[in-house]
């Protein structure tokens, strides 16, 4: 096949527009393309094994030589922070994580003349008063955490567990309302152009107040835009995340304050349940949504700049919501069977 006719058909570049015949590269300019991507792909594989090598060093330096993880060390520089510099978000995550530590000190007998606990009640006290001194609001988790300080008092005083009567809890069975939500939660990546009341918005907010985090930390964020034009975004096509983002008539941006957390994975693990919590409390008001991952897929500088974001918080995914236009098939759920192993 001589040059010419290898030219007959249409060529297209990375970026999808097309070439006119006087840009068609030669069989030998395609045979030198060739031989110059071999060479870029080797090298990209080569950074990414270097990539790999240092991650590994890295890691390698902060067990055995350090004795301390990034995450690790990070908590311990935002417990340097004294609590009268700390900021309204910083000092209500550190009481209710002191909180949850003296909380699980109480449910054990004192041993004579033991001093656990000690410390994490008597910060806990510090910051509470802190908070008090700032004339913030009452909420009810300093209502729990003043609990904790009596429990802890009469801890120390009797030296007996401190362990309240169980609330009566209701019975659910595979008929009750919570199984129905649970069974039919499923993503929705198209929504009918109407907006979501903000009393429906408020309880899906609620309700994810209620999700559990690591340590009772609740060091969530969220960032609630609402899209003001529906009716336009609604014609454009497509699933991707962009235009999703402009599609869906709400975006929660679930984001955390990693400033005390020394585990380097909870801050991921407590976005995640967030994002639960928002699709299941959205799915019992007759919305669906779909959750979209962020964190380092995310572009984190422009979101905080646009939203006014500090830099200890991370986004690790959104939540797009609305009054669903379809029906995805919820038949596709892999059988208890093959995910459950009995050890």
């Amino acid at each position: 096949m001589d040059e010419s006719s290898a030219q007959t058909s249409l060529l297209n570049d990375e970026k999808g527009t097309v070439l006119c015949k006087s840009e068609y590269p030669t069989i030998s300019e395609s045979r030198q393309l060739t031989w110059t991507k071999r060479f870029k792909r080797f090298i990209r594989l080569r950074l990414y094994d270097l990539c790999q090598v240092l991650e590994m060093l890295s890691l390698l330096i902060q067990e055995k030589i350090l004795r301390k993880t990034l995450a690790v060390h990070n908590s311990q520089q935002a417990l340097l922070t004294p609590i009268s510099e700390m900021d309204r978000d910083l000092l209500a995550i550190y009481i209710r994580w002191n909180g949850h530590h003296v909380e699980k000190t109480v449910r054990y007998q004192r041993e004579p003349n033991s001093t656990r606990g000690q410390e994490p009640a008597g910060l806990l006290r510090y910051a509470l008063d802190e908070w008090y001194r700032r004339k913030f609001p009452r909420r009810a988790f300093i209502c729990w955490a003043e609990e904790n300080l009596g429990d802890f008092n009469k801890w120390i005083e009797t030296g007996k567990p401190q362990v309240h009567p169980e609330k009566e809890l209701p019975v659910y069975c595979q008929e009750s309302p919570v199984w129905e939500v649970l069974q039919n939660r499923v993503s929705t990546r198209f929504w009918h152009p109407v907006p979501v009341e903000d009393d429906k918005l408020s309880q899906v907010l609620k309700a994810a107040t209620y999700a559990p985090t690591a340590c009772n930390r609740q060091a969530w964020k969220l960032y609630v835009q609402r899209n003001r034009e529906l009716d336009c975004n609604s014609m454009v096509s497509g699933v991707g995340n962009l235009i999703l983002r402009k599609k869906a008539p709400v975006v929660i941006y679930i984001t955390i304050d990693k400033r005390l957390y020394p585990e380097i994975w909870a801050p991921a693990e407590d976005a995640g349940i967030m994002g639960l919590q928002l699709s299941l409390a959205a799915t019992s008001l007759g919305l669906g949504g779909c959750l979209m991952y962020g964190a380092e897929n995310f572009d984190q500088d422009a979101f905080q700049m646009e939203f006014n974001v500090p830099a200890y918080q991370f986004m690790y995914l959104m939540y797009m919501f609305g009054y669903p236009a379809e029906r995805t098939l919820t038949a596709k759920r892999a059988h208890p069977d093959d995910i459950v192993i009995t050890v």
